[in-house]
């Protein structure tokens, strides 16, 4: 049947059997003070084990499970159940979550006397909107909520941001076609890759450095919110001479 079918049965279920639960109960995701993302688990049950639905003929896959462990960091669960209707048989996967030891580790080597004017003041703004995001929220968050916290934190910093700007490829001279870019482009003149729950911030690094070539950009930032770190990395597309400002 389709999942909303088995979402109600299961509702009906727990109410025959008292057990005490909350259905798409709505779970802010705040961003100095403001709603940044809200979150709809489908079932918690007792103020304390958060069950996610789904009905698809497979099994489970990377995302359905990082979207149960999105509700259980947010709501600080340790345990979630990931049930599939789908199969020929009702599958109850149990997910623990523990809340780990995070750090926040930077890298603005190729900035350092060498960025200035208003692209330096642009890029501390997007250094300080990650910063916050990491100091309110840390780090765990699967890439579609670190995305939408991402965008909130520039917006709320008055900051322009364009989402996969359009760059022409080129072969041996010769115009290919246009692509959009997996990426920001905040103000026009700082590009931001980012992932979430990587192990390294390198693919954004690298990532980067192609972008801002293919943009025609000077400078951007490689950000990665993982599992237990986060890794902040200030690019730089071509070697400026060092500045006094900087």
């Amino acid at each position: 049947f389709k999942l909303n079918v088995y979402h109600s049965a299961c509702k009906m279920w727990l109410s025959d059997h008292d057990v005490p639960f909350t259905s798409k109960q709505p779970h802010p995701l705040l961003f100095q003070g403001l709603v940044a993302h809200t979150l709809y688990p489908d079932l918690v049950a007792w103020d304390s084990i958060t069950a996610e639905l789904k009905a698809v003929p497979r099994s489970p896959n990377k995302t359905e499970f990082v979207q149960l462990f999105d509700y259980l960091k947010c709501r600080n669960d340790r345990l979630g159940l990931l049930v599939n209707m789908g199969l020929d048989r009702v599958h109850v996967e149990r997910v623990v979550y523990e809340k780990p030891e995070t750090a926040l580790e930077e890298n603005w080597k190729y900035w350092r006397g060498r960025i200035s004017g208003r692209a330096r003041d642009v890029g501390i703004s997007v250094r300080d909107a990650l910063r916050a995001i990491y100091h309110e929220h840390e780090t765990g968050y699967g890439e579609e909520v670190t995305e939408k916290l991402i965008l909130f934190a520039l917006r709320t910093y008055r900051l322009n941001v364009t989402i996969k700007p359009v760059a022409t490829a080129y072969y041996h001279g010769v115009q290919l076609r246009e692509s959009p870019l997996d990426c920001l482009v905040i103000e026009d003149c700082i590009l931001l890759t980012f992932t979430a729950l990587f192990d390294n911030n390198q693919l954004n690094v690298n990532r980067g450095k192609s972008y801002l070539k293919a943009l025609d950009l000077n400078w951007g930032i490689a950000a990665n919110l993982g599992k237990t770190k986060a890794e902040l990395t200030g690019l730089c597309c071509r070697i400026q001479r060092p500045t006094s400002d900087a």
